[in-house]
């Protein structure tokens, strides 16, 4: 994912206001507002939106949406003349969708068809996810043939999203190819997708958190003043009407910088304004070495999100033990070098996320608190995976979790084969009293790698689906789990675990869309010029 993708300031997002009812009652009221903005991350200048549409439709009724997007050329004797025109945008539902007609003067570089269909499931208990299935056909402009007719290079892809309650999802549509698609102006699209059930009271306002460089710079809000930046660098616009808007900074020279942001009912979304001028781009993805940590492994400074991460090398391991709780299978695998993080993802490293992509922070606060130095929690798989997209990495695999936490000799615990004590990990904390501690404090509890907290304080999400026999048919070399499935790996322990959970090779799992106060995550990176087979 290149870097103005994650800079992208539109996300794919699922809102339920109201706590779910069963699905019979969903179905029931049968009415939802379904929303869609369409983002484009140009080639030079700040990301627009191109094309936003709302419409009340019956619950699961299949929706398609038609773009034509880019900047539009007219054909002349069938070559194309650059111009800046604006995109075009329709939609229509059920099964005669609305097509962006190829017969006028205009030849758009880029024509998507997206259809979502959105449903309520049962996937744990009584709890209800809502889940939202995505499909789209991109057809991108290669160039023109005979009588200057456009000829189209055809895609089509697919994804599934689940949330238990007002999340945020990346949904990259289009990566354009800087030399192929130079005449696209754009490098990214970016789809935002918003489901509101009906049966749901409408809330009118929310808040905007603003930081930024740009010190005693005027905040603009929908174009208009709404303050100024303070000497401290943050401000909080409040009473703001809930939907898309455009907020901004403008300096004494009267530069501007502009980012588009979702506001959420009764919430707060964090914005990271950029100074104009002010460098950004890929230099800000570049690893630091940092030279070999103390158990000889090396290590490298993740300026994005101040995160450190550390190189796991090549080779075999035992995943499994039949010792561990639910005696998970014995068995041999090869994983190719990757690099992961040494802690897993804390609250200030989310919330320079949430800054920077302009998503709110989770529903649920932990009672305990939002500490900078614990780990984030309340995160769905979907967010988790959003943010290691952003960082420049992805979700470890099952393979990858359990080889970084107990290394090549056969040990049962991240340290050892010793029990676990408080020293070691956070473990059998009592709900309501003492929760997560701060990452990194347990430095006996190190893996043979050097990282810290992969037995205890929070279960940690992997990018598997989860299956009880995947071990037994599973590949030797970098296994990635099933290829479906309807709940995802997490590993580690967590701060309210028995202590035999922290092992190794303890399995566990949750629903996409789970959301809870013990389950956060930590990233992984291909490492680079190693064999990495595993991409998200």
């Amino acid at each position: 994912m290149s870097s103005l993708l994650r800079r992208a300031f539109l996300t794919a997002s699922i809102l339920l206001l109201a706590p779910a009812p069963d699905a019979g009652a969903f179905l029931a009221r049968d009415r939802i507002q379904v929303s869609a903005d369409i983002a484009l991350n140009p080639s030079s200048g700040p990301p627009r939106i191109e094309c936003a549409g709302s419409e009340e439709v019956a619950a699961s009724t299949t929706r398609t949406w038609s773009y034509a997007l880019g900047d539009v050329a007219p054909r002349v004797e069938g070559d194309r003349v650059p111009a800046a025109l604006p995109a075009r945008c329709a939609s229509s539902t059920g099964s005669d969708p609305a097509v962006v007609s190829q017969e006028d003067p205009t030849t758009p570089p880029l024509l998507l068809e997206i259809t979502t269909k959105a449903s309520l499931e049962s996937q744990m208990e009584d709890e209800k996810v809502l889940v939202l299935k995505v499909s789209w056909a991109a057809k991108r402009l290669t160039g023109f043939e005979g009588g200057g007719n456009p000829v189209y290079q055809s895609s089509v892809n697919e994804r599934e999203l689940h949330f238990s309650d007002d999340s945020d999802a990346f949904l990259p549509l289009v990566v354009a190819d800087t030399g192929a698609d130079a005449e696209l102006r754009f490098r990214e699209v970016v789809i935002g997708f918003r489901v509101v059930a009906q049966f749901a009271e409408p809330a009118l306002y929310g808040a905007i958190s603003i930081t930024s460089d740009a010190k005693q710079a005027g905040v603009l809000l929908d174009g208009g003043p709404a303050g100024t930046i303070p000497v401290n660098g943050r401000t909080t616009l409040r009473n703001v009407p809930v939907g898309l808007r455009e907020v901004g900074m403008r300096d004494s020279s009267g530069a501007e910088a502009r980012r588009a942001v979702r506001v959420r009912p009764g919430r707060t979304a964090l914005v990271d304004l950029v100074p104009p001028g002010a460098p950004r781009g890929p230099a800000a993805m570049q690893l630091v070495s940092l030279g070999r940590n103390d158990k000889g492994f090396e290590e490298y400074w993740r300026p994005l999100d101040e995160g450190i991460v550390v190189k796991i090398p090549a080779g075999e391991f035992l995943m499994g033990n039949k010792e561990t709780e639910r005696a998970p299978h014995e068995h041999g695998v090869f994983v190719s070098e990757f690099l992961m993080d040494r802690t897993g993802v804390t609250w200030a490293q989310f919330k320079r996320f949430a800054a920077a992509t302009g998503i709110s922070l989770p529903l649920h606060i932990p009672y305990w608190g939002i500490h900078d130095n614990h780990p984030a929690v309340y995160v769905t798989w979907e967010e988790a995976r959003a943010y290691c997209a952003w960082a420049g990495g992805r979700l470890p695999t099952e393979a990858e979790r359990e080889k970084a936490a107990r290394g090549t000799d056969d040990r049962k615990y991240p340290w050892g084969d010793e029990e676990p004590t408080t020293e070691r990990g956070v473990y059998r904390h009592t709900w309501g009293y003492e929760a997560t501690g701060a990452v990194g404090t347990h430095p006996s509890g190190a893996s043979p790698y050097g990282l810290l907290d992969m037995g205890g304080n929070v279960w940690e999400w992997c990018s598997d689906w989860y299956s009880e026999d995947y071990y037994i048919a599973g590949p030797h070399m970098d296994p990635q789990g099933p290829p479906t499935g309807r709940l995802h790996a997490v590993r580690g322990g967590s701060w309210d675990s028995r202590p035999t959970v922290l092992s190794a090779s303890c399995r566990n799992w949750g629903h996409r869309g789970y959301r809870e106060g013990d389950f956060g995550f930590r990233c992984a990176m291909n490492s680079p010029g190693a064999r990495n087979p595993v991409q998200e």
